[in-house]
């Protein structure tokens, strides 16, 4: 066991697996970082599905802290609020949220978009800001207007499986590196075990 973790904490540092995330949430995390998001920005999450909830947990583990939930059935809402430290409202209110926003993260199963411009509008209370949206949903929540008429920061998962599929081809291309120190480690091990033996 002690050389198996040995020899992955090896893979982890020799090779370039880590340099290339393929999970969704961690790209959607590091496109956020890279856009400078303020760790007291204020968080509008449109879905309280496993999606969200793996993506919201994420970004309280790295310390976001500012969050408002939106969800069909209030108590699951309310469940992932409670966990985040943030407010929760039923999605049929979500136009009369008037605390503006800096990003919203959607992830739904709903067939229809759940923000149009006219909701978009309501939500940003005013505001002017370049506003970030990360849209997980298959087909979007965000409708094409939206993106059109405000111009944000736009985050959807078409973009991310596109990255997270050219990330693990390049993982591929380590491979050979992988092999190469996992062989060795077997081979320094069964030494050791033929000298314990002994």
């Amino acid at each position: 066991i002690k050389r198996a973790i040995e020899t992955a904490k090896q893979v982890y540092t020799d090779t370039q697996i880590a340099h290339r995330p393929v999970s969704i949430v961690s790209l959607a995390y590091r496109k956020l970082k890279d856009l400078n998001v303020k760790l007291d920005a204020r968080f509008v999450i449109i879905g309280a599905g496993q999606t969200n909830q793996l993506m919201a947990k994420f970004l309280k583990k790295h310390g976001f802290t500012n969050f408002v939930v939106f969800n069909r059935t209030l108590s699951n809402a309310q469940k992932l609020a409670e966990e985040l430290g943030g407010r929760a409202l039923p999605l049929k209110e979500i136009t009369e949220n008037k605390g503006g926003f800096d990003v919203i993260l959607t992830c739904t199963a709903s067939a229809e978009h759940i923000i149009d411009s006219n909701t978009y509008a309501a939500l940003k209370s005013g505001e002017k800001g370049k506003k970030t949206i990360i849209d997980l949903s298959i087909p979007n929540d965000i409708a094409p207007e939206v993106i059109a008429e405000n111009n944000p920061h736009y985050i959807d998962i078409t973009a991310l499986q596109t990255m997270a599929s050219e990330n693990m081809k390049e993982r591929h291309k380590e491979l050979e590196a992988y092999h190469a120190i996992i062989e060795e480690n077997i081979s320094t091990f069964r030494s050791v075990l033929k000298e314990g033996k002994v």
